[in-house]
């Protein structure tokens, strides 16, 4: 789900090279920021990464990452033609409903026609039971329907009613709130070492648990924040 998230990221940036936060994926995929920092490291140290850290997070910056296609798949991907459509990480709904159900409703999304339930299964590859139980789950909230055996979208059901249904539009308002007042304490902190002329990065024996905070928006510089102070 992370790699979905960082390639819906570089598909809105039109850019293989990504630095959004961990705090920003983490929103995108449903987990926690600890998990994708180090989701992150771990698909960069595969024997056959798919991303690569191009450079390290300093200040105020994330750290930079590059989409890259292993050798062993690039014959495949400069063959195989980009489908059009909008590429999603996670879905609200679908952090009450789960992943799977995620991969399978994606599956009915974008095929040409509708499908039975070997076909989602053969095209998410999924197991059956997995796939089995995600379509039963979906059914059961409107969210698909079955006639003839094929499986079919219904329109109607609003997958952002569901969310706010199930709590999840609250529940990722409370974190990306929790995630403003982690920011607004690494610029106040950022702004303490900068005015009193110390060093900006954090040593092992500061008091501040500088691995807690993530950076701030994009925009945000020191200068800004000097300029803010001094009027």
């Amino acid at each position: 789900m992370l790699l979905r998230a960082l390639g819906e990221a570089a598909h809105k940036r039109g850019s293989r090279f990504i630095e959004f936060g961990v705090r920003s994926l983490a929103v995108a995929t449903g987990t926690h920021e600890t998990t994708v920092a180090r989701q992150l490291r771990e698909l960069s140290r595969t024997e056959h990464p798919m991303i690569r850290l191009a450079a390290e997070g300093r200040e105020l910056r994330a750290d930079l990452y590059e989409l890259v296609i292993p050798d062993e798949y690039r014959t495949r991907a400069e063959t195989r033609a980009w489908r059009p459509g909008k590429i999603h990480a996670l879905r609200p709904v679908f952090r009450e409903l789960g992943v799977v159900a995620a991969f399978v409703y994606e599956a009915i999304e974008r095929a040409d026609g509708e499908l039975i339930s070997a076909d989602i299964a053969r095209t998410s590859g999924l197991s059956p039971k997995a796939v089995t139980h995600a379509l039963e789950l979906m059914a059961a909230w409107n969210m698909i329907s079955r006639v003839d055996g094929r499986w079919h979208i219904v329109k109607e059901t609003s997958l952002r009613t569901l969310a706010e249904y199930f709590g999840v539009l609250e529940a990722i308002g409370r974190q990306m709130q929790r995630y403003r007042s982690e920011r607004a304490l690494w610029l106040q902190w950022l702004l303490k070492r900068a005015l009193s002329s110390e060093p900006v990065l954090a040593g092992p024996a500061d008091d501040y648990p500088y691995w807690q905070y993530g950076p701030p928006d994009e925009e945000q510089t020191i200068g800004g924040l000097l300029y803010a102070e001094a009027s």
